[in-house]
């Protein structure tokens, strides 16, 4: 009897649940939450304190082999091409301090290229600008000033950790994108 009550109430809460319009498509709007994904590789360079992040593995392995990188595996899963309800996440470099810095906002990008001397090397990849699919989590966004770094990372314990004992400092979250 437990198990047949159990299994009744799990198939009325996910209709329930399957019921339930994302916040886009209350707006009239689609979310795709199911294509395909590719990965965000990080690579770390101990020598520069610089973060960064790719889907092409043959670019992560170039930074590695003639730059110093070290492949410190996947971030979390995001989309190479643009599906419905998603948004670019730019990727810009500065030389001077030896940053990467990634955003979703195309007014911050203009502004860290115009004030801040970075250079915009174009589209990372795509991510969701909110939680609108189940099972998208968070990519917090940290800086460290007195080394220049921007990390990215999709533990909360992870993020917590380097803000405690690396002088990072928290600025929110930059996207959300499924676990790797």
């Amino acid at each position: 009897m437990k198990f047949s009550l159990t299994v009744l109430l799990a198939s009325v809460l996910s209709t329930q649940v399957a019921a339930v319009p994302t916040q886009l498509e209350a707006r009239g709007q689609s979310t795709d939450c199911t294509s395909p994904t590719v990965p965000l590789l990080r690579g770390y360079n101990p020598s520069i304190v610089d973060h960064f992040y790719t889907t092409n593995a043959v670019e992560l392995e170039i930074a590695i082999v003639s730059s110093g990188y070290v492949a410190e595996g996947t971030t979390g899963q995001v989309f190479g091409l643009q599906v419905s309800g998603t948004v670019p996440l730019y990727r810009l470099w500065n030389q001077s301090i030896g940053d990467h810095f990634y955003t979703t906002s195309a007014a911050e990008r203009d502004n860290a290229i115009a004030q801040f001397g970075y250079t915009s090397e174009g589209i990372a990849a795509y991510v969701y600008p909110s939680g609108v699919c189940g099972g998208s989590v968070p990519l917090f966004r940290t800086w460290n000033p007195s080394v220049s770094d921007h990390f990215y990372t999709t533990s909360a314990a992870e993020d917590e950790y380097a803000i405690s004992n690396y002088g990072y400092t928290d600025e929110g979250i930059a996207a959300y994108v499924f676990p790797a």
